[in-house]
């Protein structure tokens, strides 16, 4: 009867370490994309619950390195997505997951050796798999409770964003390997606070990552509302150029008709043109999309006032993986950087931007501006600097452009030579 009630905890162990694999790895799909296929997702149950569930002794290096290998490659294979997340999240996640079952195996342990013996098999049994009756609540209340805080980290975060809280959470990391080996057999108890110190600090850095993430948000809804006022300004702009037109239209009709019936016709024409040139409102249908249509027409109109032969060519119409925000903020910057280039070019005539875009049918989205330049290019430490007097905005038009591209996980490539300047944007939808 004993062996029955033996094989029985062991079995309900095995299939408390799959739930528990199951919730690590929608714990791992809030922050990335998994490879599609129900293959994938056995391994990740398997190969999660392995990883997530796995006993570590005192003193036990050999475990916990293979561990970390196996939680490599399970990242590495089964998840879609840049290096540097999949990497901070085994710096992120490894500490909590191993701290934790350290800690359960080893309280349960010394409780157990308190009153029973390795002869007692069935309470062995018992205790060995009581421990994930202690990780199936935790992980369940770490998804619900850290699932919208991951997912805003995955849509904001920057590589640098990610780095940083790797840094952070590099200390718990190391602390967790030098628990482990310096751990005595019979004093374990000695590490425990440092090992629960481990699972609140990453906790922590999570939360702390959440707030790093709205100050990101924060950030480019702030600049997205510096592109709706320029929007504004310009449509100000244009309403008043139009309410001077309705107040001096029959003033110009009557000189028109005047010439008609004098039989000037040479002089009426050409009357006529300079009134349509006066006349002329910025209202050009680059897209379907209003907002982004809105900066392109603001921006054009500075291209007009600057003398600057522009041409814009846009097809994105029917995308829609890449926000407003995000996509204004693209236009905006580097056609800001190009408008400012070609200022600085004496000859109205050498002045160029030209704006390709277009959203493929494959499913990319394909961003090219080349613009005339004669000044140097700076670059320092990575980031492209410029000869403006207020030293704060260098290259904040291209690092906010480079957050997007990364938060999309996209490329951007800048060329330039002594007379173009190139930006080259590829996001895969």
């Amino acid at each position: 009867m004993d062996s029955v009630f033996i094989f029985l905890c062991h079995t309900a162990g095995t299939a408390l370490s799959l739930v528990i694999g199951f919730l690590f790895m929608k714990v791992l799909d809030c922050c990335l994309v998994r490879r599609h296929g129900k293959l994938v997702s056995l391994i990740g149950i398997l190969g999660y619950g392995m990883v997530s569930t796995t006993v570590i002794f005192p003193q036990d290096m050999l475990n916990i390195c293979f561990m970390v290998i196996l939680f490599l490659l399970l990242n590495s294979i089964l998840y879609k997505g840049k290096w540097v997340i999949k990497l901070s999240l085994i710096v992120i996640l490894f500490p909590i997951f191993t701290a934790l079952n350290f800690l359960s195996f080893d309280v349960t342990g010394k409780i157990f050796f308190q009153f029973y013996t390795m002869q007692d098999k069935l309470e062995n049994a018992f205790f060995s798999n009581s421990q994930y009756l202690i990780l199936i609540p935790f992980w369940l209340f770490f998804y619900r409770y850290f699932r919208r805080p991951l997912e805003k980290i995955r849509d904001i975060f920057t590589n640098q964003a990610w780095g940083i809280i790797c840094v952070v959470c590099m200390a718990s990391f190391i602390a967790l390997f030098s628990c482990v080996y310096l751990s005595p057999f019979q004093d374990s108890y000695f590490v425990w606070p440092c090992m629960m110190a481990c699972i609140i600090a990453n906790i922590g850095s999570i939360h702390l990552a959440s707030y790093l993430a709205d100050g990101l948000y924060a950030n480019l809804e702030r600049k997205n509302l510096q592109l709706q006022q320029t929007y504004y300004t310009e449509l100000e702009k244009n309403q008043r150029q139009i309410r001077k037109l309705y107040h001096d239209i029959n003033n110009h009709l009557s000189v028109v008709g005047h010439l008609l019936k004098e039989e000037n016709f040479a002089e009426a024409q050409v009357y006529f043109q300079e009134i349509s040139s006066y006349i002329q409102v910025s209202n050009r249908k680059f897209c379907e999309n209003s907002v982004v249509n809105a900066v392109l027409n603001a921006k054009y109109q500075l291209i007009t006032e600057a003398e600057i032969d522009g041409f814009f060519h846009i097809s994105i119409d029917g995308m829609m993986f890449i926000d407003d925000v995000s996509l204004c903020t693209i236009f905006a910057n580097t056609l800001d950087n190009a408008v400012e280039a070609c200022r600085k070019i004496n000859a109205p005539s050498q002045r160029k931007i030209e704006l390709k875009c277009r959203y493929t049918d494959n499913g990319y989205f394909n961003f090219s501006l080349i613009n005339s330049k004669n000044n140097d290019i700076i670059l320092k430490k990575g980031q492209y600097l410029s000869d403006k007097q207020d030293k704060q905005l260098h290259g904040i038009g291209i690092s906010s452009v480079k957050a997007i591209v990364e938060k999309y996980q996209g490329t951007l490539d800048i060329s330039y030579d002594t007379k173009t300047f190139r930006v080259t944007i590829l996001i895969e939808g």
